[in-house]
């Protein structure tokens, strides 16, 4: 993997299906720990955040993105996000995510990762094509423009 890549195709998973927000994070964390973006410890900053500042991981249009503390950034050891398809949904925070993207970033690279997101995602049509999508590869086409 180039240590530059902010996504690559493995950090990319398509129909999946959740319980919980919480178990969606895990996934989230557990993607960028094994594609070398975070050490273990970042997961449970993510879970924090989610149960201290759960309105800063859903943005809209059917996308969460769970991160971790500001004091997480520690464990990240390059920038780097997870996205998780989810057709049915999870219910987070009253509203339904279909379109998971666990973000590590350290405090320089996080804004212009959500700044990236954003461009990607803000149309809602684009943002709903993004959480129908089922291939991987074309996921990884459309947001690797942005990022």
């Amino acid at each position: 993997m180039n240590q530059n890549e902010v996504l690559i195709i493995e950090s990319i998973l398509t129909e999946q299906s959740f319980s919980s927000r919480e178990e969606a994070t895990i996934m989230a964390g557990e993607i960028l720990f094994k594609n070398g973006y975070v050490e273990k410890e970042y997961i449970h900053s993510m879970l924090e955040k989610n149960e201290k500042h759960p309105y800063a991981t859903y943005v809209g249009n059917g996308l969460a993105i769970p991160h971790g503390m500001a004091d997480g950034s520690k464990f990240v050891m390059h920038t780097g996000i997870s996205v998780i398809q989810v057709p049915e949904g999870i219910l987070w925070n009253e509203e339904m995510a279909y379109f998971i993207v666990g973000i590590a970033a350290n405090s320089d690279d996080h804004m212009g990762v959500m700044s990236a997101l954003s461009d990607a995602l803000e149309d809602e049509e684009d943002a709903e094509k993004l959480c129908k999508e089922t291939s991987a590869e074309n996921i990884y086409n459309l947001l690797s423009v942005n990022l």
